[in-house]
């Protein structure tokens, strides 16, 4: 019984990680729940624990009752999406001072690199010319690869008999294991497929063969052998190895997504402190003063139909009233730091992509500010220098299902990361995502990026690879029903902020410890 003696010593006991004056509100919440002689569902006392003002909830759940006396989830819900809905921003919890940040009297520098986007109509002949620009772009990235072996087309290879060392290209049509234990990879070019032979007494081939994928542009190191292309080297297109790239001036990015405005899981409270903090109105003034760039990498707002079901999850189902919400957080960033938004899979944009930049019809009231821009996803922006690729990362997905060695991937996003910048693609699973058959692939890592950023997820993570810096910046939406159900751990409000003239990281925490 929740109103037991017994019972309160057992809650309390599920508190060790509280602040002391945490753990006595919740205290104080237990003994009314008890003076009142209710009854309260353990994921309702959940969230009463976290609330600031426990008792206000208490009371307002009351109201709900109509004469019973269990506090379910349901009802905690309810009160709390009134709330939601009925709360607007408080424009003025931004209290202006007289410091002026030091990255206030640096110039910003941003360079857009946009593509030509043609005209597509969806029949066969766009997508075979999807695919050839696809092995077009990384077959040359591959032939600049220095290789001891020659190389020589699949037709070539076809044709030699005397067992002489070369390097052939192409596209994966097909990967699979043998009956013996041996792994086959059907490689093809413009022309030409040839069956390569991954042997199983060969444990680093076929470790590596187990991660080739259908449509992956490798190259492969070996010899013809009986109508066989023997493989003893796998070769990606891959990053190269090269130094961290630097700058003089001692300016910040800080990367955030995920904010799902409109959600009912969406902290508030926390994006709140997240905007004082770039204010400069917080303890960590110092590293706020350093901030020049703030990149956004997709899922601005939850979105309304994204997913069955969703309109229980929203505190809003009006799509133009959470980028109003967007708005009113976003109008608050500080002039002097230059904000660049792509867009995700809840946003109001199409869901293959690649995809355009928000409409202006959704950001109209961000659209004539100087620090504020918009780009597609994915985007390759410069910033002071410093080559930037922001993708949403929807292909993570994709790939933690097909990669055996991405198990974690949930849990460490970066390592998926570092599969994308191997192949040098954002998507390199084609039909488990919607990929637009442009004539010019847009997912291919053409150019090598100085970081990348990207989210999806929401968990952070990263990692340093040949000269590139990986950044999830986790998310602003507490952990979802979903989530639990997946087994899926998210690090809500935590701020990644990477510095460019020394290339430290540092992550700060919004959020306070409720156990």
């Amino acid at each position: 019984m929740i109103n037991s003696p017994k019972r309160i010593i057992v809650l309390a006991s599920l508190l060790p990680n509280l602040f002391f004056k945490r753990v006595f509100i919740v205290l104080d919440l237990l003994g009314e729940i008890k003076r009142k002689q209710l009854l309260v569902e353990p994921a309702a006392l959940e969230h009463l624990k976290k609330q600031e003002d426990p008792m206000k909830l208490l009371e307002a759940c009351e109201t709900h009752l109509n004469g019973g006396f269990m506090i379910t989830h349901a009802i905690v819900d309810e009160v709390l999406n009134e709330w939601s809905s009925s709360q607007k921003t408080q424009q003025a919890f931004i209290e202006k001072n007289d410091f002026i940040p030091q990255s206030a009297s640096i110039e910003s520098r941003i360079l857009f690199q946009e593509k030509p986007v043609a005209k597509v109509v969806g029949e066969l002949n766009d997508f075979t010319k999807y695919f050839q620009n696809r092995f077009a772009q990384l077959s040359n990235i591959l032939k600049a690869r220095r290789s001891e072996n020659v190389y020589a087309t699949i037709s070539k290879a076809k044709q030699m008999t005397d067992r002489g060392k070369i390097r052939i290209i192409g596209m994966v049509s097909d990967n699979r294991e043998t009956k013996n234990g041996h792994r086959i990879i059907e490689l093809e070019d413009e022309n030409e497929t040839i069956v390569c032979l991954a042997s199983k007494n060969n444990a680093k081939i076929m470790s590596e063969a187990a991660l080739v994928l259908a449509d992956d542009t490798i190259a492969l190191d070996g010899f013809t052998s009986n109508g066989l292309f023997i493989i003893e080297n796998i070769v990606w297109p891959d990053l190269p190895l090269r130094s961290k790239k630097l700058i003089e001036d001692d300016v910040s990015i800080a990367f955030i997504s995920d904010m799902h405005f409109g959600s009912k899981y969406f902290m508030q409270r926390e994006f709140e402190k997240f905007i004082r903090f770039i204010n400069c109105e917080t303890d960590e003034r110092e590293e706020a003063s350093k901030i020049k760039y703030l990149l956004v990498a997709g899922d601005v707002v939850d979105g309304v139909g994204v997913y069955p079901s969703q309109e229980e999850q929203l505190t809003t189902k009006d799509i133009f009233k959470q980028y109003e919400m967007f708005c009113d957080y976003f109008e608050q960033i500080p002039e002097h730091i230059q904000v660049i938004i792509s867009p995700g899979n809840h946003d109001a944009v199409r869901t293959a992509e690649p995809s355009p930049r928000l409409s202006p019809e959704f950001t109209q009231r961000l659209e004539g500010k100087k620090n504020f821009s918009f780009v597609s996803n994915p985007a390759l922006v410069e910033v002071h220098g410093v080559k930037v690729l922001i993708y949403h990362g929807t292909s993570v997905d994709n790939m933690i299902k097909v990669l055996p060695n991405l198990q974690d991937g949930y849990e460490n996003p970066h390592k998926v990361a570092v599969e994308l910048l191997k192949r040098r693609h954002l998507s390199p699973v084609y039909g488990e995502k919607s990929l637009i058959p442009l004539h010019y692939d847009d997912m291919v890592i053409s150019e090598v990026p100085d970081i990348l950023h990207f989210g999806h997820v929401h968990k952070n993570g990263y990692t340093d690879y040949k000269g590139t810096f990986i950044v999830n910046s986790g998310t602003w939406q507490d952990r979802t029903d979903y989530q639990v159900k997946q087994g899926h751990h998210p690090s809500p409000g935590e701020l990644p902020i990477y510095n460019l003239k020394t290339g430290a990281l540092k992550i700060i925490s919004f959020v306070e410890e409720h156990g």
